[in-house]
């Protein structure tokens, strides 16, 4: 079966600002009367915005835990109380840290680098 996903590539500011024009133009379209073709279309479009926009900002590694949480989640593409299920805290627990109302100790320290794949340097920086 043949592979009917668009693919798209962007790499100067007019491709940009032209697929800009058409996910925005496919995005007023109600929900409902979108079909899947238009909507894998706008995936597609998405994540070649998205590629450029990452090939030309420099965007920084997140420096604090907080940060370094807020990524992760973001990655992971999970909502707050599926990431604190992740680490074995609630959820009010993990909104604190992320707050910073909260220190994790040293053995929630380890989970969060065991479970989310973080670099052990990052989180030494934070003990």
């Amino acid at each position: 079966m043949e592979n009917l996903t668009p693919t798209y590539t962007v790499t100067n500011d007019d491709e940009y600002a032209a697929l800009i024009e058409k996910v925005g133009a496919l995005m007023e379209k109600d929900e409902a009367d979108t079909t899947a073709e238009e909507s894998a279309e706008i995936h597609a479009m998405a994540e070649a915005i998205m590629a450029y926009e990452q090939s030309i900002y420099d965007i920084p590694e997140p420096s604090t835990l907080e940060g370094i949480l807020e990524l992760r989640r973001y990655d992971m593409m999970c909502e707050g109380k599926d990431l604190a299920e992740t680490l074995g805290i609630s959820n009010d627990e993990l909104q604190r840290i992320i707050d910073g109302d909260h220190w994790p100790d040293v053995s929630l320290l380890n989970v969060i680098r065991e479970k989310l794949d973080i670099p052990e340097n990052l989180v030494l920086n934070h003990v």
